[in-house]
């Protein structure tokens, strides 16, 4: 099988050739797009697959994307990976990722919903980054995995600097990888050590959390060592934190910048999931993701050898023409089809909990934020690519409603 286009030709309809097409991937890789990607994204996936090496491809069609994802014979190519494979994974922490046992989670994320709205209501604005997003996934977490909710702070420091992890990282390309490395690798080990004791103390005392589980495998779960079960910890903080944070302050944006869409959720608290659903297609806070063939594919009639590096530039896809007549406006009606939390074997384990979390803000935010609107200027972005996320969100209000405003039933 041919690895890759070794030739430079013109892609129909872009104007395009593949060196041109390198050059805006290379640009986006590299975050030199400003705070809107979606332009050079969109042109991007006009150009077709774009081989920046015989043994690396971007993928940006839906198509392709989807292909990619669902293909068997892939394994993650990027230094964010679960230390622990997929089936095992699914296997240890099905029980506590179960729809039933994120349901059972609603009253704990109202609750802290409700708490972080009362701990601004005094100062007339919230930021909805600091003051939501950040907090509101932390805890919960928290919560999962059996941790102190008085170490919140120093998980979240810590986390914020494995994030780039999550960013890529391509050698002879040029394109940036994780920034920080010291800090990221003392993080690092900071975390390491934490969960490894997290993990010790757990097995003395027992518990129904989800470390606990992890090492104990009841319930014919799977059984992970010691050490597994703290990989997993972590990078279940890691992976699951910052990703649901930026959905949670997206969504928020999303309103803001709709703010039809607040009074629809106000008098219909079940819209919010389809606001959620469309902020996930139109603005994902995972923007790429990177596969590894383990094995010759044939993707949508690409064909690609094993070995080749699969960059899916999953927030290009969302906005395919084929899947709607116009893919570039907010429009959530129910029928938002994405890729944001994977497909098939590679589908997001944490997805249930992440869409419980940001719905439940947004119905809150639609009760309780008392005409709310933009303040201290435009909204301001992290400097990251495959991970798209707010730094912050200022929002002004007239003022806030109490927490006793009865939680409607389609609520989270």
């Amino acid at each position: 099988m041919e690895s890759g286009p070794s030739t430079v030709h013109l892609l129909s309809g872009n104007g395009l050739d593949q060196d041109g097409a390198r050059d805006l991937v290379l640009r986006f890789l590299d975050g030199d797009v400003g705070t809107d990607p979606y332009p050079v994204l969109n042109r991007i996936r006009r150009a077709g697959p774009v081989w920046v090496r015989d043994d690396l491809v971007v993928l940006s069609s839906r198509a392709h994307c989807e292909a990619a994802l669902r293909a068997t014979d892939t394994a993650p190519a990027s230094t964010g990976a679960c230390p622990v494979s997929a089936d095992r994974l699914r296997r240890a922490a099905d029980r506590a990722f179960s729809a039933d046992a994120v349901t059972d989670l609603a009253p704990l994320v109202r609750r802290l919903v409700d708490d972080r709205l009362d701990s601004v209501a005094a100062r007339g604005r919230l930021e909805a980054v600091s003051d939501l997003a950040h907090p509101l996934p932390m805890a919960v977490l928290s919560h999962l995995l059996g941790l102190p909710s008085s170490d919140a702070q120093w998980l979240h420091r810590r986390a914020m600097a494995l994030s780039p992890a999550l960013d890529l990282s391509l050698p002879g390309t040029g394109a940036a990888g994780p920034a920080g490395p010291a800090e990221f690798r003392q993080a690092e080990t900071e975390l390491e050590a934490y969960f490894a004791e997290a993990v010790e103390r757990r097995r003395r005392a027992g518990g129904d959390d989800l470390l606990s589980r992890l090492i104990r495998g009841d319930d014919d779960g799977e059984r992970l060592t010691d050490a597994e079960a703290a990989s997993t910890g972590r990078f279940l903080l890691a992976a699951g934190y910052e990703t649901t944070a930026a959905l949670v302050s997206g969504s928020v944006l999303a309103l803001l910048r709709a703010p039809h869409e607040i009074d629809t959720v106000r008098k219909d608290p079940g819209h919010a999931r389809h606001v959620v659903e469309e902020t996930l297609r139109l603005d994902p806070p995972v923007q790429v993701v990177q596969r590894r063939a383990e094995a010759d594919l044939d993707l949508c009639g690409t064909p690609v050898a094993r070995g080749t590096v699969m960059v899916l530039l999953l927030a290009a896809a969302h906005r395919d023409p084929a899947l709607a007549p116009s893919p570039d406006v907010f429009a959530p009606d129910g029928a938002s089809p994405h890729l944001a939390f994977g497909a098939g074997g590679h589908h997001c384990l944490g997805a249930p909990l992440a869409r419980l979390i940001a719905g439940t803000v947004l119905v809150r935010f639609a009760q309780r934020v008392l005409g709310p609107r933009f303040a201290l200027g435009s909204p301001s972005y992290r400097p990251a690519t495959a991970l798209r996320g707010l730094r912050a969100l200022w929002v002004d209000a007239d003022g806030f409603a109490g927490r006793d405003l009865p939680w409607p039933e389609a609520a989270g």
